[in-house]
């Protein structure tokens, strides 16, 4: 009987999502590096021995996802010996009736959760595994409501895809409060729904911990990208995250005053970054300054960008509206779908904005903001709009 439980946690994956942020040529190649890191977790997986993959929501995208990528998302767990594999379906991947995870068959292996908190266990780890997936996109109750293990000398954890409460939760999501966690009785508690790793977190004697997606998607993404790497008993417990992002979004402002600020601004900043972030990694740089100068020089700082940057944005901060940067925050500017066709929320959002350019700062304003935000949540085919 192991003393012990070595686990990989990760989360995150959604594959098939065309939703990267920066232009359309960016789309091909972070979706190969999405699958470089996917292949980079199995290998971890046989190099570490890992006894148990938790995969906390959200491993495919839903509405994008084909049949083909399922199967080969199948047969690759199917290869890892002596692993048992353990699924929460999340937001992004219900398990609906159409749902990605029933378009293959599934190896012995693979674990995959429903509705409703239900457990494995597993004698030869005394271990007990619980577990409760998406049903619908619509969270419809709290996960941890009341919730208690039982002490029968068994090594407990939990898979969820879920957010601990928190000043700024999510629309959609019901939040687990801290205390719930704490009187859980369980050992860990594995969670998926951020982008970004939490760190380890700790209620009363319960450990917790989301592990974020293993890359990222855009510039509000800041902060590190992998997995979680554990190993829990009933004695002490061991956690190490470990990176495993392709790239990084780097956002930059970059201001000018006088035409004499540009050889500065453009010698600091080759001089804070290094060939291989500039070649690797995919920035954003924000113009400022009085709109004319900015304007005359906008050219020749694009020209400057495209010969030292592999992969540059370029953006003056005096030219873009409101509702433009808050599209764009959210994925919805610059989408396209995974054959190169524009979604349908993309073509409403396009045919709006001279409507909200039009009347930004009028009283009509407002009118068509919440135009636009009924249109999107009618395509989303009665989903809320994501707020995040």
């Amino acid at each position: 009987m192991a003393s012990c439980v070595r686990f990989l946690q990760c989360a995150g994956f959604r594959f098939d999502s065309p939703s990267w942020d920066g232009p359309e040529t960016w789309t091909a190649l972070r979706n190969k590096d999405l699958w470089q890191t996917f292949e980079a977790v199995l290998s971890l997986c046989r190099s570490e021995k890992i006894e148990f993959l938790f995969i906390t929501g959200d491993l495919f995208e839903q509405e994008y996802v084909r049949k083909e990528t399922v199967e080969r998302v199948a047969r690759s767990f199917a290869q890892l010996e002596g692993a048992r594999i353990f699924i929460t379906p999340g937001r992004r991947d219900p398990l609906i009736l159409t749902s990605a995870y029933r378009l293959a068959v599934w190896p012995k292996n693979v674990h995959i959760f429903s509705s409703g908190v239900s457990s494995i266990k597993i004698p030869s780890h005394n271990l007990i595994v619980f577990g409760e997936g998406w049903t619908t996109y619509h969270q419809e109750g709290p996960f941890l409501n009341g919730f208690q293990t039982t002490s029968d000398g068994t090594l407990q954890l939990m898979l969820l895809h879920a957010e601990v409460d928190s000043e700024k939760n999510t629309e959609g999501f019901i939040p687990i409060r801290q205390e719930e966690i704490a009187s859980s009785g369980l050992a860990y508690l594995a969670l998926g729904k951020r982008e970004v790793w939490s760190g380890i977190q700790q209620a009363g004697e319960t450990f917790w911990a989301d592990c974020g997606a293993p890359e990222a998607r855009g510039f509000q993404d800041n902060g590190p990208h992998g997995v979680l790497l554990g190993e829990i008993g009933k004695e002490s417990s061991r956690f190490e995250f470990r990176e495993l992002g392709q790239r990084s979004y780097i956002d930059k402002d970059l201001t000018f005053q006088s035409q004499a600020d540009f050889e500065n601004v453009s010698a600091n900043l080759l001089a804070e970054t290094n060939l291989e972030d500039r070649q690797n990694n995919l920035f954003r740089f924000k113009l400022s300054g009085t709109l004319f100068e900015v304007e005359g020089m906008l050219q020749t700082v694009k020209n400057l960008l495209e010969t030292q940057f592999r992969f540059a944005e370029v953006l003056s901060l005096e030219r873009k509206s409101p509702s433009q940067s808050q599209f764009e925050s959210r994925g919805v500017s610059g989408v396209k779908h995974s054959e190169g066709y524009p979604t349908l929320a993309q073509i409403f959002v396009h045919k709006l904005q001279k409507n909200l350019v039009d009347v930004k700062g009028s009283e009509n304003s407002q009118y068509w903001e919440l135009v636009q935000k009924i249109g999107l949540t009618a395509l989303g085919q009665g989903r809320g709009f994501d707020e995040d």
